[in-house]
């Protein structure tokens, strides 16, 4: 045979094509415009059969919609509409009695299928809005209302099945999913007209707090996702009905249950940074640490616990605090029970929004939970959701040098802010009956030794708290100033020492470390004025400073423990005489001329007034006394002048002392949240 027959003969064979997936086949037909469905009657049985490849799926529906969209708009409103019916399939029970396994993969395909129509468009429509455009294109134009209202009302009925129901916690999950993805449609949520839907439905509220009762340790997490995100649409605007609902909101059981969410997740982070830190002790375990933190940030699906915290949860627990006060006898409440929780089957790719990561990832499974939080037995009856976050915040603040972390730290100040404000809370962190031993991680630091020690007394959480903000204040003296920062670390103690002359409340507590570390902070404000006033007026921080020390002078004896701690509020003062008098002359520079800082200089003059008459006074004392006896004099020598000397001071009584602009956030921080 000739070689040019035996070339002939080579196309004698098939050309082999690879074989697509059954589902693929259905989507490739779907998406051509045709109608498969009115030549097999058992196309949308098959189609919501079968397991969703969701990349593919979305992949196709992008460059459908680029290519063609004028044939992907009918196709995609008869798929939308198609599963709305099989959403709230009437046979469900039946069909999960007969086919177990089908049955589970049926129904997870459905909501899936929601989700991946919902994100497609919601990417394709980033720059207009998720409007009426992208509904019409999703839905069409007539019943869009009751179309989501029935979707809406099919998420509820979800949320309200029996645990005891085989499946259930899976079809939780898909439900989370499809309302995740549509109110993560757009980055900003304002202008995402989905969140219109959920304004509007009365139900859904009632839906997660009962999740949130029955079932913490299963969906715990996703209902503070939900929570958090209904809570930021529109929120300075009256129609927010979830803010007004969550403000009254007063379950005993449900808001325990949102703090034992909080703190386990809390308390996990606070677990693996120790282990970290010790495994590293003994080599350079401080960039072991770096990077540990860091990956809590940009981690994927091995370090969930981590994002979680530093995200919704911590949002969360800010609106807890901001906005009901009933949660506040929850968050000083001591844990009673433990519970392992179990992640949904959200969050694991940044490249996508949330709603949609489970979707794409290869190796997910429809039988089993994606991430599992077990064995969280540490949050006990030891701990409450307000020490473990102390400790939180002592490991978040070491990092703020990061921007994500600073914003993380920011938040934290805010809650804390928020609880100080709250005279039940701080009743609660100075009763001397409800004590913890509250650990708090400090950066390593060339002046200290780093201390590992753990067994540590049980104290009022007001003394951990306190510790807590002077640790910041010795770790952040830096060039990059975190002024923010520092304002509200100074107004967190105000309002802690408001409270304790207010109510003459005398905690058991070692003032003098505060107070040095005040005075080195003041006197780093005025060794860094060339930097830090180009930008921040740095007399308003120190006016609170100094008003702290003025609170101290004037109404000390009423909440300090032991008379001593009065004298050494004055022995201080007059020991550090120097870093005052500059700071006085500081502020005379600037009042003496024209420039922005004029008026708030000249208040700084005005508030240290007492304290210029304090050293003033006693100097003048001490070097008589000194001079007499041609030694320089001991602590106690000096303590006995002050205290000899009291009756011929004189002091201006400063008014409103413990008084505070109460936070608000919409005046303080809008722009904050908005970008958070």
């Amino acid at each position: 045979m000739s070689a040019d027959s035996n070339s002939g003969n080579k196309s004698f064979w098939p050309v082999k094509t690879a074989l697509k997936e059954k589902i693929i086949v259905l989507y490739d037909a779907l998406l051509s415009g045709d109608q498969p469905w009115l030549d097999n009657g058992h196309y949308w049985d098959d189609f919501f059969l079968l397991k969703v490849n969701s990349k593919y799926l979305l992949e196709e529906l992008e460059r459908t919609y680029i290519d063609k969209p004028a044939v992907l708009k009918p196709q995609l409103n008869t798929v939308f509409d198609q599963c709305l019916i099989f959403v709230n399939s009437t046979h469900r029970i039946r069909q999960l009695n007969a086919y177990y396994v089908s049955i589970i993969v049926y129904i997870e395909s459905k909501n899936k299928t929601i989700c991946v129509l919902i994100y497609a468009i919601s990417r394709v429509n980033q720059r207009t809005g998720f409007g009426y455009p992208a509904l019409d294109f999703l839905c069409g134009s007539e019943g869009v209302d009751n179309k989501f209202e029935t979707l809406i009302e099919s998420v509820n009925h979800t949320f309200l099945i029996d645990e005891s129901f085989s499946g259930s916690t899976l079809l939780k999950n898909a439900a989370f999913d499809v309302i995740l993805t549509c109110c993560t449609t757009m980055l900003n949520i304002n202008e995402n007209m989905l969140m219109d839907y959920m304004m509007a439905n009365v139900n859904l509220f009632d839906s997660i707090t009962q999740l949130l009762i029955r079932f913490p340790a299963s969906h715990g997490y996703d209902v503070c996702l939900l929570l958090a995100l209904l809570l930021q649409y529109h929120k300075y605007d009256t129609s927010n009905t979830y803010i007004i609902r969550f403000s009254v909101f007063d379950d005993e059981v449900a808001l325990t249950s949102l703090a034992q969410v909080i703190g386990s997740s809390l308390n996990e982070y606070n677990k693996a940074y120790d282990i970290e830190r010790t495994a590293n002790e003994s080599s350079s375990w401080w960039n072991s640490l770096t990077t540990f933190v860091g990956s809590a940030i940009q981690s994927g699906a091995g370090n969930r616990r981590m994002k979680k915290v530093d995200d919704c949860l911590l949002l969360t627990f800010y609106e807890a605090v901001h906005l009901n006060r009933n949660f506040i006898s929850a968050l000083t409440h001591t844990a009673t029970n433990t519970w392992t929780t179990k992640g949904s089957s959200l969050f694991n790719n940044d490249a996508l929004p949330p709603s949609l990561s489970a979707l794409t990832s290869a190796s997910m499974s429809v039988a089993q939970d994606q991430t599992d939080f077990s064995n969280i037995d540490d949050f006990s009856a030891s701990n409450n959701l307000l020490s473990v976050f102390l400790e939180y915040c002592s490991i978040i603040q070491q990092f703020s040098k990061n921007e994500d972390m600073c914003n993380t730290t920011k938040l934290c100040y805010l809650i804390l802010l928020c609880i100080t404000e709250d005279e039940f809370a701080n009743a609660t962190m100075h009763d001397e009956n409800v004590t913890f031993s509250v650990y708090l991680h400090k950066a390593p630091m060339r002046h200290r030794k780093s201390s590992n020690e753990k067994n540590l007394p049980s104290r009022p959480l007001a003394v951990a708290l306190l510790d807590l903000m002077m640790e910041f204040i010795w770790s952040h003296m830096m060039r990059n100033f975190p002024f923010d920062l520092y304002t509200k670390c100074i107004g967190i103690i105000q309002r802690i020492l408001s409270f304790q002359k207010r109510t003459r409340t005398r905690l058991s507590y070692s003032w003098r470390p505060l107070w040095n570390a005040l005075i080195s902070l003041l006197k780093f404000l005025q060794n860094c004025e060339s930097q830090l006033t180009k930008h921040r007026d740095l007399f308003q921080l120190a006016s609170k400073i100094i008003n702290i020390f003025n609170l101290f002078i004037t109404f000390g004896d009423t909440f300090l423990r032991t008379p001593e701690a009065y004298d050494e509020v004055f022995y201080e003062t007059v020991r550090c005489y120097h870093v005052f008098d500059n700071l006085y002359a500081f502020a005379c520079r600037y009042a003496n001329n024209d420039n922005e800082f004029k008026e708030s200089a000249l208040k700084l003059m005005v508030n240290l007034t007492n304290i210029k008459l304090i050293t003033h006074h006693f100097n003048a004392k001490i070097e008589a006394f000194s001079t007499s006896q041609n030694n320089p004099l001991t602590e106690n020598q000096v303590l006995d002048i002050i205290r000899n000397n009291y009756d011929t001071l004189a002091l201006k009584l400063h008014d409103d002392l413990d008084q505070y602009d109460n936070y608000s956030e919409k005046t303080s921080e809008a722009s904050f949240f908005a970008n958070i």
